[in-house]
């Protein structure tokens, strides 16, 4: 395989989960979970969020289709299944996230960093079932290792740069606005909708080749 082919999949894979994980849209979310601790503790819950949340998709990818071979779960089922779930997502985003506002009420009520490190922020907020699903089938369909691998490494650039957002969150803030923020998550809502849908169509297609229609 060429390298253009290598680096059209790895700019495939990079977009694909940097959409679904959001840094932008995430980022005021994370700003209002933690803005009652000191910059300190604030550091530490970026640190322990972003590397949990990293080791939780990287895991899964990996390990994630022997896990679907042992319960006879095809990757395509996975696709169907995935597709919907990250649907659901993106019009949660579009229509407002009611469900981010019941996790930032979930995590106003603990003062524990390690407890808001992994939940809401590294699970789901971070890496929910739409980055899981999308790591497992990228992951997939990675022909050769360096294929793998260049999957691994667009999931580490993106947890980099949800990283960096938290360092920068300030000044981010400052130049997007909350309303900016807002506005960037769901115009990436829109992609991450029309991912799912293809993920759907990918995974039906799959389902009528192996049936033979």
């Amino acid at each position: 395989m060429d390298v253009a082919a290598y680096l059209s999949f790895f700019l495939a894979s990079f977009t694909t989960l940097f959409i679904i994980i959001d840094p932008p849209g995430n980022l005021p979310i994370f700003i209002a979970l933690t803005e009652r601790f000191s910059d300190e503790y604030r550091e530490k819950i970026s640190k322990r969020a972003t590397i949990i949340a990293f080791l939780i998709l990287f895991i899964t990818m990996v390990t994630g289709g022997k896990v679907l071979d042992y319960f006879g779960v095809s990757i395509s089922s996975l696709k169907i299944a995935g597709g919907i779930l990250l649907f659901i997502s993106s019009v949660d985003i579009l229509l407002g996230g009611t469900r981010r506002e019941a996790y930032r009420r979930r995590a106003e009520e603990s003062i524990d960093v390690d407890s808001i490190a992994v939940f809401p922020l590294a699970l789901p907020l971070y890496t929910g079932p739409g980055a899981i699903t999308a790591g497992i089938v990228l992951y997939s369909q990675a022909g050769d290792v360096i294929m793998k691998l260049l999957v691994v490494l667009s999931a580490a650039l993106v947890y980099l740069i949800v990283r960096l957002s938290h360092i920068y969150s300030a000044p981010i803030i400052r130049l997007l606005g909350r309303s900016g923020a807002d506005i960037a998550a769901r115009i990436l809502a829109i992609f991450l909708a029309a991912i799912a849908v293809e993920f759907v169509f990918d995974g039906l297609a799959e389902k009528l080749v192996s049936m033979g229609l």
